[in-house]
Parts: structure tokens; C-alpha cells; sequence
């Protein structure tokens, strides 16, 4: 009897040590930390990665007395080196505004999947303040540097100055997305600068890098006194990075869109680069879609959904023709509020309690990425963390095959954080 009550209790006891959340797959802690900024007394933002995790890009805030300057950064992860690629101020707009001074904009910058291709969004300084007009490239090695803005098609050939209008350009670039060898680029863009009796049009422009030629894929069109949307989908969604993500293979973008005249109506579609092809992916009729990622090949979505259709808030996977619709689920938190996808679309990386969790999609397993057990953990004022971004903004801090992230937190004796690299042992 007593044999039997000894074997009982220790099966309970491994039953739930293997249930425990502190036992997830990975505990061998393959893990490790390590540093990668020394910014003093500056602050680093938005960093990016590309999908070997040998580069990084990110925006470093610079303390000049007062003031402060922003640049935009590349560092070589290797071995450490770094490249200043842009700084706020050192260069003008092109024309009209030659004399105004380009700006470091409010977008977190991003890092083509080789390495070779950076992209930022740039803001007109004073007199004009514009937010984000314009968007840069530039080579990470720090040549062939291009401004651009983007044509109103609708408003080629028309009276600008009889309309109001001070120019036929997209006012804002609101969210972009760039394919894995860096030549497409996908931009989301809003705004028009002309009286706001107008509304507020936003559209989608195919970029093609080498040759510097852009498509306009969605727009409204303009009658002289409104904009006028013909056909769906329409009114694609504008909020801070609103759903919106290109493959690496660059051949197809997601994107949220209204699907109907009924204002809350919207869902999630495809369209290719060459945009002939356009299908909706989704079934919620809701627009509250507030990130969306794609593995490279373009089969594998992964989104987040914070209204009350289907299962409600949480992240769904779907596949790129509809079907298989999934509600994600975790058995550590109460709900996967997904922050990155691997390239390869097979981990999903999110977060509980300030510990870094990933999902294995293929094996439907949970394993601990980080916590404050992994070696190089730095537990300054605030918990180890992803990087903060603005809201809604897809971020890129994880590799191809999900075997480095980007984390950030604040050392000892510091207050702002710094850049850290975790490296895992991932097949």
C-alpha cells in the first residue's frame, strides 16, 4: 500500500513538472545574451534585423547640447563595426523644398532579408513640417542613396493650384515593407497636401529599386471635389503600420482593406507584385486587423485580431488562399499576442510576463526563448523586453530560421536601454 501511494504521488509530481510552464521545450537553455550597442548617453530605437542576423539597423538619437540629432545606423553584428547611413539635417529635400532640411521620420527603418538594402522614412524640416514625406534608400554600405516621393496618379494633369492643392503628392508614407534581395518595395501611403474638405485618401505604390520606377496598385480617383473609390477593395487601413506586410519573395503583399460602401466592413487581402491578381483572404467584414506577417514564400499568414468576430481578440494563422483558418493558443499565457514571425514561417515569437516565448507551428510546441535564467540577462530599472515600437508596426527582430532575436533593456547604472542579441540553438 504504501509502494502504491509512493508511485502515485510521484507520478502527480512529474505530471506537473512536465505541465509547468517552467518546463517547456528548450529548458536546456541554449540560450544566450549579448550586448550589442554602447550608445553613453544617446538612445537607440526601432532596431531591425536582417535574415541571417548578421546585420542590424537602427535609429540612434543623438544628444548635441539641447538638441537632438537622429541617424540612422548599420551595424555588422559579427564583429561590431558600424556605419552611420543617414543623419538628420546633413542633407536637403529635392525640389520643391531644396532648402529644407531632410529629417529622420517616425517609422522604425528596415533592413532588406540580405542585408544590402536600408529604408527609412523621411520628414521635411521647418519651415514645411511634414511628417514622413519621403522615403530613403540607401545601400548598407552606405552608396547609392535616393529620396523619393509619391504622385497622386489621380492628380496628374489637373489645375493643382486652382484646387488648392500645393502639390500632387502623397502627403505621408504610413508603412512599407521590402522583399529579401531589397528591389521591391512596398509602400502604404496617405494624405494629400491640399484643404482637408477634400478627405483623406490612402492608397498602396509598388517601388522598384532598380529602376526607381513606381505603380500606383490602389487608389481613389479624384472628381474636383472629392475622392472617389470605384471598386474594392478600398480605403486600404492607415493606422500606425495597420496590417500591412510583403513576402520576401516579393511576389505578394497583405493588406487590410474595406471590402464594401459599409465603413466598418473591411478584411485582409492579397495582391501580387504585378497587381493583376487580388483576392480576399479573410471572412471577419470587421477592421480590426492591427498586425499581419508573411513567411518568405508567401503561403503562411499570420495575423492579430483585437475585435469580436470569429474567436475574438488573438492571433490566427491562415493560409495565403483562405483556407485553414486557426485561432493560436498557448498553455502558458492566456493569449498569443504575437510580435514576429520567422522567415520561414515556422516559429512565432511573443511574449508573457516578460518572458520571451516561441511557437513552433510545424510541431504545434511552446519553448521558452528568454527569461531572466538566460545567460547575459541584464535586469536593469525594467525587465529585459522586445523592442518597443510604434503601435501597430510590424517588427523584424528575428531571423530566417528563428535562431536570433533582438531584445532590448537597460544595463546596470543606466536608464535607457541598449541593443542585445539573443542567439538560440535552433535547427
Amino acid at each position: 500500500m504504501v509502494k502504491k501511494l509512493v508511485l502515485i504521488v510521484a507520478v502527480f509530481i512529474l505530471f506537473q513538472v512536465a505541465a509547468s510552464p517552467a518546463t517547456l521545450e528548450n529548458r536546456e537553455r541554449p540560450g544566450q545574451i549579448r550586448r550589442l550597442t554602447y550608445s553613453g548617453n544617446n538612445v537607440v530605437q526601432y532596431p531591425c534585423l536582417d535574415d541571417n542576423g548578421h546585420r542590424m539597423i537602427y535609429i540612434l538619437e543623438i544628444k548635441d547640447g539641447e538638441d537632438t540629432v537622429k541617424a540612422v545606423k548599420i551595424m555588422n553584428i559579427e564583429d561590431g563595426k558600424e556605419k552611420e547611413l543617414f543623419r538628420e539635417g546633413k542633407r536637403m529635400a529635392p525640389a520643391p523644398y531644396q532648402n529644407t532640411p531632410l529629417l529622420v521620420g517616425s517609422k522604425p527603418p528596415i533592413i532588406s532579408g540580405n542585408g544590402h538594402v536600408a529604408i527609412f522614412s523621411l520628414s521635411l524640416g521647418e519651415p514645411v513640417n511634414i511628417l514622413d514625406h519621403f522615403l530613403g534608400v540607401i545601400n548598407t554600405d552606405g552608396t547609392h542613396f535616393r529620396v523619393f516621393p509619391f504622385q497622386i496618379d489621380a492628380l496628374k494633369g489637373k489645375d493643382l493650384k486652382s484646387l488648392a492643392f500645393e502639390s500632387g503628392e502623397w502627403e505621408r508614407v504610413s508603412n512599407y515593407s521590402v522583399s529579401s534581395d531589397g528591389g521591391r518595395i512596398a509602400c502604404l501611403l496617405k494624405g494629400h497636401l491640399g484643404p482637408r474638405r477634400y478627405g483623406n485618401p490612402s492608397g498602396i505604390v509598388f517601388l522598384d529599386t532598380s529602376t526607381d520606377k513606381q505603380r500606383t496598385i490602389l487608389a481613389p480617383d479624384f472628381n474636383g471635389e472629392e475622392w472617389i473609390w470605384t471598386h474594392v477593395p478600398r480605403r486600404p487601413l492607415i493606422g500606425g503600420g495597420w496590417a500591412f506586410a510583403l513576402s520576401g519573395n516579393g511576389k505578394w503583399l497583405v493588406f487590410g482593406a474595406q471590402s464594401s460602401t459599409d465603413k466598418t466592413d473591411y478584411d485582409l487581402y492579397e495582391i501580387n507584385w504585378d497587381g493583376d491578381k487580388t483576392h480576399r483572404i479573410t471572412d471577419f467584414h470587421d477592421r480590426w486587423f492591427s498586425l499581419v506577417d508573411i513567411s518568405h514564400d508567401g503561403e503562411k499568414i499570420i495575423f492579430f485580431y483585437n475585435g469580436k468576430n470569429k474567436q475574438g481578440i488573438g492571433t490566427y494563422s491562415i493560409k495565403r488562399d483562405g483556407s485553414e483558418l486557426k485561432y493560436l493558443e498557448s498553455k502558458v499565457g492566456p493569449r498569443i499576442d504575437f510580435f514576429d514571425l520567422s522567415g520561414n514561417g515556422r516559429y512565432l515569437l511573443f511574449k508573457h510576463i516578460y518572458r520571451g516565448i516561441m511557437l513552433d507551428l510545424y510541431a504545434g510546441k511552446e519553448m521558452i526563448a528568454f527569461d531572466n535564467q538566460t545567460p547575459g540577462y541584464k535586469s536593469g530599472l525594467i525587465p529585459m523586453d522586445f523592442p518597443r515600437l510604434p503601435a501597430f508596426w510590424g517588427p523584424k527582430i528575428m531571423s530566417f530560421k528563428g535562431d536570433r532575436i533582438l531584445l532590448v533593456g537597460p544595463p546596470e547604472g543606466k536608464e535607457t536601454p541598449e541593443i542585445y542579441m539573443l542567439s538560440l540553438g535552433m535547427k
